[in-house]
């Protein structure tokens, strides 16, 4: 149950019976501006899910990205994204489906040249969905990391295309080493101390984005809008990769 016109996962509840339904749909008009909502079943995903950036030109779709998103089933909202990892773990088999029916989809609705938010996921039913595709680039930095680990600009491109200028470098994507990015939260309300990360994985960081200091309000995370900052790191394999996703005790932020 989630509200038709809200973002960053706002306002979504799984409910498992009838007689939770209700305080969902409240749940979710309280976070949509037009009061509407939208009722959908949920499909139970095999591997991660994907919700990644990817571009078209003159219709046709030239950069294509996949990731393996992940959540903090332990945070007040457990369906708000918490962190991704490139290259993805899903089948080679059904991100080429993916493909296809994403340049099916682009044809029959007649877009030409854009940035898109893709989310996608292969089913324990062994069929891929398409979950939402919009002519816009996704949240938490999704673009600004996917060019740091592809090389491959796409809010630069976004901008050449809006004022029609040539675009530069736009191939398909090829990732520089295997990259997260975390995103970071509290996990109560409170005042936040401190971010800590050990020392072994200090160096894999190539960037932190911290948005609060010591001292400042942090509440716990119920939408993206609660994100405190990111984390971008670089691992050499996808061992080490899969290694620190599993386990997230490296990082920790500390809050009062």
């Amino acid at each position: 149950v989630k509200p038709v016109d809200s973002a960053g996962s706002k306002g979504v509840t799984r409910i498992n019976k009838h007689e939770e339904l209700e305080a969902a749909v409240k749940h979710a008009l309280d976070f949509s501006i037009g009061g509407s909502f939208i009722i959908e079943e949920f499909l139970e995903k095999d591997y991660a899910s994907s919700d990644s950036d990817s571009f078209s030109v003159d219709g046709k779709l030239v950069f294509t990205s996949f990731d393996s998103q992940y959540f903090d089933e332990t945070a007040e909202n457990p369906y708000t994204p918490a962190s991704y990892s490139w290259p993805a773990s899903m089948p080679e088999w059904a991100q080429n489906e993916l493909r296809t029916e994403l340049q099916r989809l682009m044809t029959l609705l007649n877009l030409k040249t854009s940035l898109y938010n893709i989310e996608t996921r292969l089913c324990k039913n062994g069929k891929t969905y398409i979950m939402e595709l919009s002519p816009r680039g996704g949240g938490n930095r999704l673009s600004e990391v996917i060019t740091m680990a592809t090389g491959v600009d796409l809010i630069k491109n976004t901008v050449l295309a809006a004022i029609g200028m040539p675009l530069e470098n736009i191939t398909d994507a090829t990732y520089d080493g295997c990259w997260a990015e975390i995103i970071l939260h509290a996990d109560k309300d409170g005042s936040f101390l401190e971010l800590s990360i050990s020392e072994e994985a200090e160096k894999y960081i190539v960037e932190r984005d911290l948005w609060v200091k010591p001292g400042d309000k942090v509440e716990s995370f119920s939408g993206a809008n609660k994100a405190i900052g990111t984390l971008v790191v670089r691992f050499p394999d996808m061992q080490t990769l899969e290694a620190h996703i599993k386990d997230m005790s490296w990082f920790k932020v500390i809050s009062i």
